[in-house]
């Protein structure tokens, strides 16, 4: 079937006799609904050019880069070859989607009361047709996906099920999905183009199967492809890497995941196929949870590769070689290039690491998760785990601290476990730098983390032989040395985060230049600042300090702040825009200022509104059920009492708990 640069084969041509497989370099199926709308609209595009003209309008699909995989006797007197898909993976397995998505409306036809059974036997022998030419054939799949997307691919395309029951699972991962969308979408673009021209009252059946039947003909007679074929999985793999270093809309994992493989076939001690089999272990384990797809497998990649090799995006860019990780990764004899001698001893090491951070990524990388796997009700709300819990919650609250903050979270979890003393006492420190740095003076997290990524890489290879580490990186450069013991380590890694706290944000300039400013949310009195930005800082005080306020028997009753800052508001004692007659004094000034703020259920801060804060503290504030509101000097307000509130309630408090 390969052909020179110009021949070109139809669909038709290219599954005629032959079966096709994803080898295990190859990326999942990751077609967005966007792609495959796209090649909807070519279809319609040609279908409508065809449909108009006497000369036959042909569609180039691009070229087709495959790999001889020997036979398979589907029948007794039948002889197919088998082809592994090097390049056109996306292309091929969306073709037979949307071919099933055309069979399943066939049968729809065929299984209706308002046609005849002639009729009906006809359309089953095309749509059996079809099904045998493009999807499966004697109980062979005519494209065997494999990897992640093969249960989807089995069960929606090949079994029938509905996209919408399986997208109703709660344990999909992300190629799994995106085969299911392919499929919904297809099915909700014929659905839309059928009740466009074919229903007006009633369906015109006839009509609807000959334009589908035209589609499956368009589809499969009309895109045409050019083919290479190459010989032996060494000359794909190579070929494949060329593909990917062209520039192809590829994942980094992808690229990783295939120069691993391609590693594995060139070794003796490696097994392509378990490779294989543990990246995908490791996509699975990001992408099966919720809110979790590719992009986020990615994101392990890069800290995985900062904390494990100590290179950081600008520390690479400074260093020989190339800067992108999957090509330091397949072309520095540090790492994992097939010149090194012994890249075995750097690829399981990295694996095994890699493995082990993916099933901690999710949970140190999203507050909710960490929450709803750590927190324990049943334990004192002071004990490490659950302060840990809340403390997180302020940690990630700020997206560029969460990034930055993620390796060192998950050399402390590799070397400690998320329970230890050592972990709480990270989150701790760290909670404090970000507190003041980013969350009050609302910079980012450029100013710390290099440090952060730094201190993770000497904490993760601290306890571990010098000479083990030498043979990993097939080096003796320093950079990927740690400390003697994990427990020096630890307190190196704590002496520089407190070293950083009082570098960049000191306590007593968060509060003098911020805290104690007029206008705390918006900073709209302050040169230079913007406010915290957030409201959400403010109700973590606010909350902290309610915790400081009662003993430890009032603390069963205060909800975890995982639950209580999806259910309590920021509130301005004084309102915010109060009304004539219940202003403070020089009220722009004073109404954002942190003595003027405090917390409110979302409930009786919607119902109570704008209105005074006599009405307030009569009506809610006086009997709440949070101290920091009974505490309130009332029945009125005024700036002094704003003032004396800030000085010496909640300045103090904050000096304390967060200096």
């Amino acid at each position: 079937m390969d052909g020179t640069p110009d021949d070109n084969f139809s669909l038709s041509s290219v599954f005629s006799q032959s079966y096709f497989v994803i080898p295990d370099y190859q990326r999942d199926y990751a077609w967005e609904k966007s792609n495959v709308n796209d090649l909807l609209d070519d279809i319609r595009f040609v279908y409508r050019q065809n449909d108009r003209k006497n000369k036959k309008v042909d569609h180039y699909f691009g070229t087709l880069v495959l790999e001889e995989r020997g036979s398979v006797e589907p029948t007794d007197f039948e002889d197919y070859d088998v082809y592994g898909i090097v390049d056109g993976q996306q292309r091929l397995a969306t073709v037979a989607i949307v071919i099933s998505a055309i069979v399943d409306e066939m049968k729809s036809i065929q299984t209706s009361d308002e046609i005849s059974a002639d009729i009906s036997s006809t359309i089953n022998d095309r749509k059996e047709d079809i099904e045998k030419k493009y999807i499966q054939y004697e109980s062979i799949e005519r494209i065997r996906l494999g990897g992640l997307a093969e249960d989807a691919y089995e069960n929606v395309i090949l079994d029938g099920q509905s996209p919408e029951d399986y997208l109703a699972q709660n344990d999909t991962v992300d190629a799994e999905r995106k085969i299911a969308v392919a499929k919904q979408a297809t099915t909700e673009r014929l659905q839309g183009w059928k009740a466009e021209k074919y229903q007006n009252g009633s369906t015109d059946h006839a009509g609807y199967y000959k334009f589908l039947n035209s589609l499956v003909k368009i589809l499969t007679q009309r895109f045409e492809v050019n083919i290479k074929v190459v010989k032996d999985v060494d000359e794909a793999a190579r070929m494949f890497k060329v593909i990917n270093d062209r520039g192809r809309d590829l994942r980094l994992h992808d690229k990783v995941r295939s120069h691993l493989v391609y590693c594995a076939s060139q070794s003796e001690q490696l097994d392509s196929e378990d490779i294989y089999h543990r990246f995908n272990r490791i996509v699975r384990n990001i992408t099966i949870h919720d809110g979790f797809s590719d992009s986020q497998v990615d994101d392990l990649i890069r800290i995985h590769w900062e904390v494990f090799t100590s290179e950081r995006s600008d520390s690479r860019a400074k260093r020989s070689g190339p800067s992108e990780i999957h090509r330091r990764l397949s072309d520095l004899t540090d790492f994992a290039s097939v010149q090194r001698d012994d890249f075995e001893s750097f690829i399981l090491p990295y694996l095994n690491s890699l493995e082990r951070f993916s099933e901690r990524y999710p949970y140190l990388t999203d507050r909710d998760k960490f929450a709803q796997k750590y927190f324990e009700p049943e334990s004192d709300h002071d004990s490490n785990i659950n302060t840990t819990v809340r403390k997180i919650q302020l940690l990630f609250l700020h997206a560029g601290s969460q990034s930055a903050t993620t390796p060192l979270l998950i050399a402390t979890a590799e070397k400690f476990g998320v329970r230890s003393e050592e972990f709480a006492n990270v989150v701790s420190e760290l909670e404090k730098l970000i507190f003041r740095f980013s969350l009050v003076m609302s910079h980012g997290a450029q100013g710390y983390s290099g440090s952060l990524s730094s201190t993770a890489n000497d904490l993760y290879w601290s306890d571990v032989p010098k000479e083990e580490i030498e043979k990993i990186f097939n080096s003796d450069a320093n950079r990927y040395v740690g400390y003697q013991s994990k427990e020096l380590g630890i307190k190196k890694a704590l002496e520089r985060l407190s070293e950083k706290q009082d570098r960049i944000a000191p306590i007593n300039e968060v509060i003098s230049d911020y805290l104690a400013a007029p206008d705390i949310l918006d900073g709209s009195f302050t040169s230079g600042w913007g406010g915290v930005r957030k409201s959400e800082v403010i109700k973590y005080i606010m909350y902290e300090y309610e915790r400081s306020l009662r003993g430890p028997s009032g603390l069963l009753s205060l909800a975890p702040y995982h639950e209580f800052r999806t259910n309590f508001q920021v509130e301005h004692l004084v309102p915010k825009n109060a009304e004539e007659g219940n202003k403070l004094n020089n009220h722009l000034q004073n109404r954002n200022r942190l003595g003027n703020l405090a917390v409110l259920s979302t409930e009786e801060n919607q119902s109570k509104g704008n209105s005074s804060f006599e009405d307030k503290y009569s009506d809610i504030y006086e009997n709440s059920s949070l101290k920091v509101l009974r505490d309130l000097d009332g029945p009125s307000f005024s700036v002094d009492k704003i003032s004396e509130r800030e000085r010496e309630e909640l300045i103090k408090f904050i000096e304390q708990r967060w200096g």
